[in-house]
């Protein structure tokens, strides 16, 4: 308690002194991203990694001109991963699949998808006259966007998805809450959507999200806002009816009978611990027994802000808080549709797979930046309170971090070793050898065979290994 008192009256002080200067606005953001960059150049798994496997009949499709436009879109799953399958097969055709360059890609997007969420913040705050807290919030921001708890997605090429139905989420909400609805900026928000959701199944949330913001924004009483509202009508009508034909395809079958049922009510428990749980993950991973209460608390946060901000600018707050509440559906929504693919066949401590990390941050950014706007606005040293609760929450997440890189980076050596003996001595191993690579579900000797014969991913080392000297 003492330590936690002592570090609000530091953030009181802090918030006080020059912090408008441009420098001190973007460095922590930067250094967020400059860390999370040269972490993923580091410990990127250097070969395919379970579901990366299958990537390869793909690639070998693309190789033989076999591949069609219509083959990306089959069902992986309950997922859509064709804007990932894209930019992954585009990497593998230019760099020889060096995956390193997908990891890159993660970051790249994830980059894209800040662009929004910086525009987002930089609209509130100007609506709510505090430009002084943008150090604050873009730092804040930028360490949960690009916080190292969701290591396994920055290692994991495969996980570009993830990044790319992110970043098509933070543009959705960022076109359809600038204040004035317009057919431009819903068009470039549905096709945004179209990618996240084309991306991966989290995507879906935004379609109900995005009628809300058009209704907020009262695309219902202007011309441009029925046009508006046909866009994204149109367009979900266009994803479901493609879902529906994609849900024939018998490789994707049990995902018409993986649905618990809705009618009774402990399927509705399940489900919303499951959520909590999911929201709750970027915050308390490590000590899963406090999830309910983290969420609890981040409610509390949430509405102690919004009523402040509310006493103190009642006539903007429905366009400065409409984002960010976007986001916490945002996150919420995907809990939810996550728990009703899993929750009834691997229980609600699923939902703390670190790989979901990336989806329950959008609620706490919405919890800090919401809370930091209404300290802002009012008297700081009144606050230390929140700042305390902040401070809590901000160390809770930061205990997230160790266990998951220590993981992340310990299958990475684990691939790295393996790839290399593999590159050297296949097919003259034992299977075990390379066990780590795989689910034993999958038999990969035959896209290992695909891979050596084309000398692309790990077997690069063998064209380096080959190519002679140039000569003096």
């Amino acid at each position: 308690a003492a330590m936690l008192t002592r570090w609000a009256d530091g953030c009181v002080e802090l918030f006080e002194m020059g912090k408008s200067k441009n420098v001190w606005n973007w460095a922590p953001a930067a250094a967020c991203i400059v860390v999370v960059f040269g972490f993923s150049l580091l410990f990127h798994y250097q070969a395919p990694y379970h579901d990366h496997w299958d990537l390869i009949p793909f690639y070998s499709a693309m190789q033989s001109g076999d591949l069609a436009f219509g083959d990306v879109f089959a069902l992986h799953g309950n997922h859509w991963h064709a804007s990932g399958y894209v930019v992954l097969l585009g990497l593998g055709e230019l760099t020889g699949m060096v995956h390193g360059f997908e990891s890159v890609a993660s970051v790249v997007f994830a980059g894209l998808g800040f662009i929004a969420l910086i525009r987002m913040l930089s609209r509130s705050m100007t609506l709510l006259r505090i430009p002084n807290a943008a150090p604050w919030v873009f730092g804040i921001s930028a360490f949960f966007l690009f916080s190292l708890d969701q290591s396994a997605n920055w290692l994991w090429g495969w996980q570009v998805a993830v990044f790319i139905n992110l970043a098509g989420a933070l543009w959705v909400i960022e076109r359809l809450t600038t204040g004035e609805v317009s057919a431009s900026r819903t068009l470039i928000a549905a096709i945004a959507c179209a990618l996240s959701i084309y991306a991966f199944g989290t995507g879906w949330v935004l379609i109900p999200i995005g009628f809300a913001l058009l209704m907020f924004e009262g695309a219902h009483r202007t011309r441009q806002g029925h046009t508006a509202l046909a866009i994204w009508v149109t367009m979900t009508g266009l994803l479901l009816v493609h879902f529906s034909f994609a849900l024939t395809d018998t490789a994707a079958a049990y995902s018409t009978t993986s649905m618990p049922s809705f009618l009774d009510w402990g399927t509705w428990i399940g489900l919303l611990h499951y959520t909590f749980n999911f929201v709750a993950s970027p915050i308390v991973r490590f000590a899963r027994d406090s999830a309910l209460v983290a969420m609890l608390i981040g409610f509390g946060v949430l509405l102690w802000s919004i009523g402040t901000i509310r006493v103190t600018r009642k006539w903007q707050i429905g366009q400065a808080v409409a984002p960010f509440l976007a986001l916490a559906a945002f996150s919420l929504g995907s809990g939810l549709l996550t728990a009703i693919g899993r929750w009834e066949a691997f229980g609600v401590q699923h939902a703390f797979v670190s790989r979901y990390i990336s989806f329950g941050s959008f609620f706490w950014i919405a919890v800090f930046v919401l809370a930091i706007f209404a300290i802002a606005m009012t008297s700081h040293k009144t606050h230390k309170r929140t700042f305390a609760v902040l401070g809590l929450l901000f160390i809770l997440k930061l205990g997230n971090i160790p266990s998951v890189v220590q993981k992340s980076v310990g299958i990475s050596n684990q691939i790295s070793i393996a790839s290399d003996q593999l590159a050297t001595s296949y097919p003259d191993l034992t299977p075990e050898t390379y066990a780590i690579l795989h689910s034993p579900f999958q038999k990969i000797e035959p896209r290992l065979d695909r891979l050596a014969a084309d000398e692309v991913s790990l077997f690069r080392a063998r064209r380096k290994a080959e190519d002679p000297e140039p000569a003096p």
